[in-house]
């Protein structure tokens, strides 16, 4: 009995050091995770900033839309001076049409300016 008591101990220690070491193990993946999320969507807001002072088109390809397509690609000119949690886009499509587009939504962002030699429609 003493030897299965020994064993079970054994047994119930190491899963308490395994749990933890998982724990602790999620911890600094997730604060990796943030930290990494957060770097990006500055990158954004830079793009975004630089976009909005050049008056260029912009195009974003936006993350994932209830819709059945992995992703939506939106493209015009951003209207707002200051950028924090949100923009105003004035689509290229319709130019009386102004959505408004988190930046947290925002996958990816490509730009256009006014001075480079390709054509904008």
């Amino acid at each position: 009995m003493d030897n299965n008591h020994k064993s079970t101990m054994k047994s119930i220690s190491k899963l308490i050091s395994q749990s933890s070491q998982s724990f602790f193990s999620a911890f600094l993946d997730d604060s990796k995770d943030k930290q990494s999320k957060n770097k990006e969507r500055e990158e954004i807001l830079k793009k975004l900033q630089v976009a909005s002072a050049q008056k260029s088109l912009v195009v974003l390809q936006l993350k994932e839309v209830p819709t059945s397509q992995k992703f939506e690609t939106v493209s015009g000119w951003i209207v707002s001076k200051n950028i924090s949690d949100s923009i105003m886009l004035r689509l290229q499509e319709d130019s009386q049409q102004i959505r408004m587009i988190t930046v947290d939504h925002i996958k990816k962002v490509s730009t256009l300016s006014k001075n480079d030699k390709r054509l904008i429609k």
